[in-house]
């Protein structure tokens, strides 16, 4: 039994001491990743200047070994402490509307036994980072930090990771813990409010319940007194014996409104960024009406991340899926075909199409040489700073807007 009861601490030993080295290794790796440009160059030239001093014996050489180890020795010391902090991240809404603004807040948080050191507080921030000072925390105290966001121009932006950041004053030596990963901020284009549509509400006794009330459907709404010239087949007689005078159906109108909503978006048909800006704004602006609505809708947009893509399908489950897919929207400096819409156009009631100032002006370059649509078809062009337009034809209707504020106008005249 004392043989087998020694064994194990023969063996415990290697063990330990292997874990001691891997121990000593990873602390290794982590100071020499604390070590920035500047202190990794100047330990290279205090290395040069030894190597230097041992041939030659000159005393400035020796001077600046002892320089440049005393500044880096010093860096190390400033930097120690504990950075063990929970960073947690509160953003009032993070979905935003161009020219918005938005608060964030950091909260942090020792969580350990033992007082954190001073630091500094980075939060990644598009293409660059926001510094802000955080003091020493007491274990379980905590501290907040509010920034002001603003939201200058469309897009996706991540916010974070949010790191905590110490050491000396010469930028020689940084230890950086991450505290919070990044999150998403999606910042919308303007969008304006509009009437209802009534462009493509064709009767279809296929379709969806819309709004109005019709004397002859299939979807029953509700009963009403009998007016003269009503016809007698509507009667609903059970009601009638009840109320003791005649009562007639009413009904819901059966409407197919399933919308196209097609923006071009190659770069050449637009004459600037604003101008692109401009009509992602009325693509969004109509895309949220349609919904609002309850329209069935097909949203196309360019996918700019690859470039042998075709155009891609935006969500439309709800306006704000919609918008946020909206904001990563890019022009594509190359040409790109649109999705087939070959078994599409069958069932389509309505195409929206925005295009730029200098696109091409006839449905079938958006919509695709081979595509035959007896629907009808809306091409509305963005024009910075345009005198609004609007000229209609059987089954089309072509406008220029010069700016957001033109869409509702153009909405409420249209035929």
């Amino acid at each position: 039994m004392t043989a087998f009861a020694s064994r194990p601490a023969q063996e415990a030993r290697p063990v330990s001491s292997t874990g001691a080295r891997q121990g000593l290794r990873a602390q290794a790796a982590d100071l020499w990743q604390s070590v920035t440009a500047l202190g990794r160059a100047m330990a290279l030239a205090a290395l040069i200047c030894a190597l230097a001093f041992v041939p030659t014996g000159w005393r400035e050489l020796l001077a600046g070994v002892l320089l440049g180890a005393g500044m880096l020795l010093l860096g190390l010391l400033m930097s120690l402490g504990n950075l063990s902090c929970i960073a947690e991240t509160h953003l009032d809404q993070g979905h935003l509307e161009v020219g918005g603004q938005a608060e964030l807040v950091l909260v942090l948080t020792n969580p350990g036994s033992h007082p954190t050191r001073h630091g500094r507080i980075g939060l990644a921030l598009c293409q660059g980072t926001v510094m802000a000072p955080l003091p020493a925390l007491a274990p379980g105290q905590s501290h907040q930090i509010r920034l002001k966001l603003e939201a200058r121009s469309r897009g996706v932006i991540d916010l974070g990771p949010v790191t905590m950041e110490a050491g000396d004053p010469l930028g020689l030596i940084r230890r950086r813990r991450i505290l919070a990963d990044a999150r998403k901020l999606y910042i919308h284009p303007r969008t304006v409010s509009l009437p209802h549509l009534e462009a493509g509400l064709e009767r279809d006794l296929e379709g969806d319940p819309g709004p109005g009330i019709v004397d002859d459907d299939l979807e029953f709404h509700a009963l009403r007194p009998y007016a003269p010239g009503d016809d007698m087949k509507r009667v609903h007689w059970l009601s009638t014996a009840r109320a003791g005078t005649l009562m007639v159906r009413q009904y819901e109108p059966t409407l197919r409104t399933r919308t196209e909503l097609i923006l071009d978006g190659q770069a050449a048909s637009y004459r600037n960024a604003d101008e692109f800006e401009l009509a992602v704004e009325i693509y969004a602006s109509l895309g949220c009406r349609c919904l609002l609505d309850g329209r069935r809708l097909r949203a196309l947009a360019p996918e700019p991340d690859n470039s042998g893509a075709h155009g891609t399908t935006l969500p439309t489950e709800d306006p704000r899926s919609f918008l946020d897919a909206c904001s990563a929207i890019h022009p594509r400096q190359d040409g790109y075909d649109l999705l087939d819409r070959t078994d599409a156009c069958e069932q389509i009631s309505l195409t929206i199409l925005v295009t730029g100032s200098l696109g091409d002006r006839q449905p079938s370059a958006l919509m695709g040489e081979s595509a035959q649509s007896a629907s009808p078809v809306m091409l509305l062009a963005a024009d910075l700073d345009a005198h609004p337009s609007l000229q209609t034809q059987p089954g089309l209707v072509n406008a220029v807007l010069g700016s957001i504020r033109d869409l509702p106008f153009l909405l409420e005249n249209q035929p």
